[in-house]
């Protein structure tokens, strides 16, 4: 079965946006935390991402020409939207949802098929409703050496997890990755 993956950047605070959704506050990535991003591409075959995330990813991606860029470009990438639209950027695929039960039903059968992991960059309202329905599989969590103070947080409710990894960099973000406790 496929494994959903949640990776995002936090603050060391714990928000994933800042008060008005701002990311100013993200650091580029070193040469490290770039061959890890690679890496982690090799058991990734679908990037999951709201309607929002989309418009931004939009903007930059489909000209971008890395080895990162180059892969991400090529994998299928399915945006989440309550409202259809036309999409223009490579392997882009609406699915639609409606409300939490029908989200849920729509990873559901995601999981199910054939495939290597999915990919959630959000944002932050998606990565929100993924935790609180327990769609998430694992967390890996790139911990940005940033307090903001206040912004949007990505759990709005305790939520213990399991630490299975933690990799620094030299640009002093820390990738940490996280089991979700099991589903009764």
């Amino acid at each position: 079965m496929r494994r959903v993956v949640l990776y995002m950047m936090t603050s060391v605070d714990g928000f994933i946006a800042g008060p008005d959704g701002d990311l100013d506050w993200m650091i580029s990535p070193d040469e490290d935390r770039q061959a890890e991003a690679l890496e982690q591409l090799d058991a990734i075959d679908t990037a999951l991402i709201g309607r929002g995330v989309y418009e931004e990813m939009v903007r930059y991606w489909p000209t971008a020409t890395d080895e990162y860029a180059n892969r991400i470009n090529a994998m299928p990438k399915l945006v989440f939207s309550r409202t259809p639209e036309n999409l223009r950027w490579n392997n882009a695929h609406i699915v639609p949802v409606t409300d939490d039960a029908d989200l849920a039903d729509q990873v559901t059968r995601l999981k199910s098929r054939p495939g290597q992991d999915m990919v959630l960059f959000g944002g932050a309202r998606l990565a929100q409703s993924f935790a609180r329905l327990s769609l998430v599989d694992e967390y890996r969590l790139c911990t940005q050496p940033v307090a903001l103070g206040t912004g949007r947080p990505l759990f709005s409710n305790r939520t213990p997890l399991t630490l299975t990894a933690t990799r620094p960099f030299p640009s002093g973000a820390t990738l940490t990755t996280y089991q979700p406790p099991s589903p009764s």
